[in-house]
């Protein structure tokens, strides 16, 4: 349990498209994986000295002058966040792409609330020191105040799994999806929650989504390395 959860804590604190069914009888949620972004999709100018701001649900300024023009871009939160989802996709080393990740999950903080920003703060440092019961009433505030914040239902979803509340981090996790259904550190979490209670093929499956999103993953990699042997006894 330790190793995992910290496992989980590093996936869903710090930083495809997936749906959620729920069988009307047992309450259990599967996974359906659907598409993402067509191939096509444009890509916009996001160099690595672009400096993102605005509120969380509103328009995003790059604070950078296109070559050859004496003007920032301005750009949606959700346009900046396609962009670099297929940047993400399409990385060449694992430094570019870990780069590319800290800028999606500094998207994904933005709260636009010094509110939220502040109780988001004060959770972390009631997980640091295992104050989990003060964690969680902290969050409960952050999904009331906001319930379109991801980050609030994320952070949830990990101290629920701290808590071995299984049940309850994936229905948060769930939440999360519903938001942003690429966001690849949730879709680890649920694919851990799988392997966990022994749904190893399903947690392979969404292992092997995450990295359709995030295909320089880590964690992601060794773990469908790992399902593949675990459940047919060689890497294929």
């Amino acid at each position: 349990m330790a190793g995992s959860a910290a496992a989980l804590v590093c996936l869903l604190i710090t930083g495809g498209s997936v749906a959620f069914e729920r069988d009307g009888s047992t309450g259990r949620s599967d996974l359906q994986v659907v598409r993402g972004l067509p191939d096509g999709h444009p890509k916009l100018n996001m160099g690595p000295d672009a400096v993102l701001d605005g509120p969380a649900g509103g328009p995003a300024q790059i604070g950078r002058s296109a070559p050859g023009h004496g003007h920032s871009a301005h750009y949606t939160r959700q346009q900046l966040l396609d962009a670099l989802f297929l940047e993400l996709r399409d990385a060449d080393t694992l430094g570019d792409a870990q780069a590319i990740s800290r800028r999606i999950h500094s998207l994904f903080m933005q709260s636009g609330s010094h509110t939220l920003d502040l109780l988001m703060m004060r959770s972390a440092r009631a997980i640091e020191g295992k104050e989990y019961g003060l964690a969680l009433d902290l969050l409960d505030a952050v999904v009331r105040l906001d319930p379109g914040y991801v980050e609030g239902w994320n952070r949830r979803a990990t101290v629920h799994f701290l808590k071995e509340d299984l049940g309850r981090s994936l229905a948060d996790i769930e939440q999360v999806l519903r938001i942003e259904p690429r966001h690849y550190p949730a879709l680890s979490g649920f694919a851990m929650i799988l392997r966990k209670t022994g749904e190893n093929e399903k947690a392979l499956e969404v292992f092997q989504h995450v990295l359709s999103i995030y295909p320089l993953l880590e964690n992601a990699q060794d773990a469908v390395k790992s399902l593949r042997e675990e459940l047919w006894g060689q890497y294929h």
